[in-house]
């Protein structure tokens, strides 16, 4: 059954992008060239079309820092009657450089370099930003800032803090896509659903912490162990929820997959992680449920693993 596992989703789950949280990852080297260096060759420069801004260092104080953006470099070479280029290309870069930009360290929060981009004046609020190094410097357009910022914001809405896994309406989303993608064919969408079993009690003899703990560490080791394709959501406090998508197959052999899914991630939760008092690692209530084939309904889905997930709590009540 390991093999059937492992073939489990021909849905892949949509990758997410990486998260940047420092100017640092975001920005790009940039060319530093010196002041005195003529106009005319700076425009060469900025032929090469991956280049959209260059440092400036002063030739005379090597300490001072600027910046030439490529908008910039345009607008000056334009001039106001047309007659930049034959006035500038001579004269030294220091000219057309901006000596006062917005300049960050590496360490600087997305969030806050957006702010400082967005207090700067209208006309150079969207200027890159200068990313200082120990050894080199780098460069970030004020977009690709924002962008990152809003992407951020985005993830925090719709993603648990405590296990960075998708919340309970970003996993009910992604099982409803899941569900559109296979109606009317053969392939099945299943649905396994886990909880911790007495989490008050874990809570009450170990702490809010520990308990916080122990939920964050089985976030990370469920993802760990889903095949490729899956996907796990924090669904309730102590509730996830994993998604597969199965390949064509029988009622019997659907069954079979969806059960065996579930032991999988079960197995690898059964051992305490490292560094886990053994006394405060819980076991898993869990139920599988898995689509007819050619009409999977993600709320039908829902309301089955939910009835099965009832039952398992009473059954281990009476053990």
């Amino acid at each position: 059954m390991h093999d059937e596992i492992a073939r489990l989703a021909r849905h892949v789950a949509p990758r997410r992008a990486t998260r940047v949280a420092s100017a640092g990852e975001l920005a790009q080297p940039v060319l530093v060239v010196g002041s005195t260096l003529p106009v005319g060759q700076l425009e060469v420069i900025f032929r090469r079309p991956e280049v959209g801004s260059v440092a400036v260092q002063d030739d005379a104080a090597p300490t001072r820092t600027g910046i030439v953006t490529r908008a910039g470099l345009a607008a000056a070479l334009t001039g106001r009657l047309g007659y930049g280029r034959a006035v500038l290309e001579r004269r030294p870069t220091g000219a057309v450089a901006d000596w006062s930009p917005l300049v960050v360290e590496q360490g600087t929060a997305l969030a806050d370099v957006a702010a400082l981009a967005m207090a700067r004046t209208a006309e150079r609020r969207y200027d890159d930003v200068l990313v200082s190094g120990p050894a080199a410097w780098g460069a970030a357009s004020t977009a690709d800032v924002m962008r990152a910022v809003v992407a951020e914001l985005a993830e925090r809405s719709t993603h648990d803090p405590l296990t960075l896994l998708p919340g309970r309406s970003a996993t009910w989303y992604a099982l409803r896509h899941r569900c559109s993608l296979v109606r009317g064919g053969a392939t099945r969408v299943v649905l396994v659903l886990l909880d911790v079993r007495d989490m008050s009690r874990l809570n009450a003899e170990h702490g809010q912490d520990a308990g916080d703990a122990v939920l964050a560490e089985l976030a990370a080791r469920i993802g760990a162990a889903l095949p490729a394709g899956c996907e796990v959501g924090r669904v309730e406090g102590d509730g996830f929820a994993v998604l597969a998508t199965l390949p064509a197959m029988d009622d019997i052999q659907a069954a079979a997959s969806a059960d065996a899914l579930r032991q999988h991630v079960l197995a690898h939760l059964a051992a305490p992680s490292d560094g886990f008092d053994p006394a405060a690692w819980p076991a898993l209530h869990s139920a599988a449920a898995w689509s007819v084939a050619g009409a999977a309904d993600a709320d039908e889905l829902v309301a089955q693993a939910e009835r099965r997930l009832r039952r398992e709590r009473r059954a281990a009540v009476l053990v």
